[in-house]
């Protein structure tokens, strides 16, 4: 019996001597929880990086992210504007020169204000033209006229060949918007053909109330009888040696549009002299 209890103690000593090895050992090797930052979850270890440095890893990644949706933005607006300037320098501008009858909305604009209850003729005397004409900035716009209708076709020919001498012109615009008034069209030097009314100071109708005359730049070719100018801008513009652009010059391409064509230039005249206005008298 003694030899067995002998025994039995011996294994129980070696085993808690195992025991106390293992244990010992295990807390040598195995990683410390609150140093390195390891969390215990079911008796299993997870590594997990420091909360300071996960925090800074997550926002220089947004920022990243960030970074790289601006630039691919940037990229998009340079290709946008290469676009659209490749567009612009493959869009030809088509000038415009059509002629119609006088549309409802003209007739509604021009009754009571260039056309009369005593004008002598209808609406379809008159003809509405569109034409393209060069400005003084030499952009090409868009211009209305209203002129007799029998010489509609005559006068698209005549801006038409203005528009490709790049002639520039302020402003072509229904007198209407004017008030009918002359000075203030010629004020604001605007370019325009149809106004039913009389010549001043008489009973005879002028060729505006026909449809058959047509001023242009009343500023750079300004009206001149008896030390009256109109427009007042237009004194310096009487010196006609001095040509400036605008002005309408013997041989120009204005002269020649409408003299070529039988109308006649107020500035041929002795008195007045009408630099800006053409007529056509047949």
């Amino acid at each position: 019996m003694k030899s067995n209890k002998a025994i039995i103690i011996t294994i129980v000593v070696i085993a808690m001597a195992a025991v106390t090895i293992v244990i010992t050992w295990l807390g040598a090797n195995l990683p410390n929880t609150e140093e390195n930052g390891y969390i215990e979850e079911d008796y299993m270890y997870q590594e997990q990086p420091p909360e300071e440095e996960a925090y800074f890893a997550y926002d220089e990644d947004e920022d990243i992210d960030e970074a790289r949706e601006d630039k691919m933005n940037e990229i998009e607006v340079i290709e946008e504007e290469y676009l659209e300037e490749e567009a612009l320098e493959e869009y030809e501008f088509i000038p415009i020169f059509t002629m119609e009858p006088l549309p409802d909305h003209i007739i509604a604009q021009i009754t009571g204000v260039t056309f009369h209850d005593n004008t002598p003729f209808g609406y379809d005397f008159l003809t509405y033209l569109t034409v393209t004409h060069v400005n003084f900035n030499g952009e090409s716009v868009i211009g209305h006229l209203i002129v007799a209708a029998e010489i509609g076709t005559e006068v698209l020919e005549i801006f038409q060949e203005i528009y490709e001498a790049a002639f520039p012109i302020h402003s072509i615009r229904l007198i209407d918007y004017f008030g009918a008034s002359d000075y203030e069209s010629m004020a604001a030097n605007n370019s325009h053909a149809f106004n039913f009314r009389y010549i001043a100071g008489t009973n005879v109708i002028s060729r505006h109330g026909f449809g058959m005359a047509i001023d242009i730049n009343p500023i750079q070719n300004p009206y001149y009888r008896h030390g009256v100018i109109w427009p007042a801008a237009g004194e310096p513009y009487l010196d006609r040696s001095y040509i400036r652009p605008g002005m309408i010059i013997p041989g120009d391409a204005v002269y020649t549009a409408f003299i070529g064509r039988g109308w006649i230039w107020g500035g041929n005249w002795t008195s007045p002299r009408d630099y800006h206005h053409f007529e056509r008298r047949n």
